[in-house]
């Protein structure tokens, strides 16, 4: 079993958490003064402020889900592996001044940047396409499509930032980076080949284990240790 101590309770979740709390806390006073100043309306601007809330604690809710299906997969490989989770990298280009890695999985193969989606959906697109698009069925079996950020450009930006990391810490070594569709029901359908790879539900954990590099890491305890700074740091947040 991989080795999991860097581990952390999924920040998706207590944000969920922490939604329903302000629904429960905000929502009730403000429901009251709608109630009395809009006597006619105050439903309609209620309803609008609950689905707000509730739509993105169910974004998130569905992002935690995926992470921590994907971790449980991850957990099958050898103890000579260290499992790491939502990693913030430091990064002065970014509005909130890090970058968030969704899962790192340090080996003796290698170090591999995995990003996780976890969409109930069939989804197509490009690797230059900024967004790739989900295609939905609803409730009631009307079909409709959404725009997902593109996971491979995002993967890019997470891999060169944390290898500018590394670097800068004496600590430099290629990385790999992986996205993957986590759900049951996720189909992906690009129209080209991609230059890092893709998979939906199975395959990762085999990929890693047989990924060959051209040099194995020489640095494997630096770097788990650089990385181990930076969640010890999250928690400090």
């Amino acid at each position: 079993m991989a080795d999991t101590q860097y581990i952390t309770k999924n920040r998706l979740s207590q944000e969920v958490n922490t939604a329903r709390v302000w629904v429960a806390i905000i929502g009730a006073p403000i429901a009251g003064f709608l109630m009395y100043s809009l006597p006619n309306f105050w439903w309609i601007v209620g309803l609008a402020y609950l689905f707000s809330v509730i739509g993105a604690a169910s974004t998130k809710r569905s992002g935690a889900k995926g992470e921590l299906k994907t971790l449980k997969l991850l957990e099958k490989l050898p103890d000579s592996y260290v499992l790491f989770n939502q990693v913030d990298v430091p990064n002065s280009r970014a509005k909130r001044g890090f970058t968030e890695l969704d899962l790192i999985v340090v080996g003796p193969n290698g170090v591999f940047v995995v990003e996780v989606k976890n969409n109930n959906s069939k989804v197509t697109g490009d690797e230059q396409s900024p967004n790739w698009i989900a295609h939905k069925v609803g409730r009631k079996g009307g079909r409709y499509t959404a725009k997902v950020r593109n996971p491979i450009k995002q993967l890019k930006k997470q891999v060169h930032v944390l290898a500018e990391h590394l670097k800068k810490n004496r600590a430099s070594t290629w990385i790999d980076g992986v996205v993957f569709f986590s759900h049951r029901s996720a189909r992906v359908k690009l129209s080209s080949p991609t230059s890092v790879p893709v998979f939906e539900r199975k395959g990762l954990v085999d990929y890693i284990l047989n990924y060959r590099p051209k040099r194995s890491p020489s640095n494997f305890e630096k770097i788990v240790q650089q990385l181990a700074l930076l969640k010890e740091g999250n928690i400090q947040k």
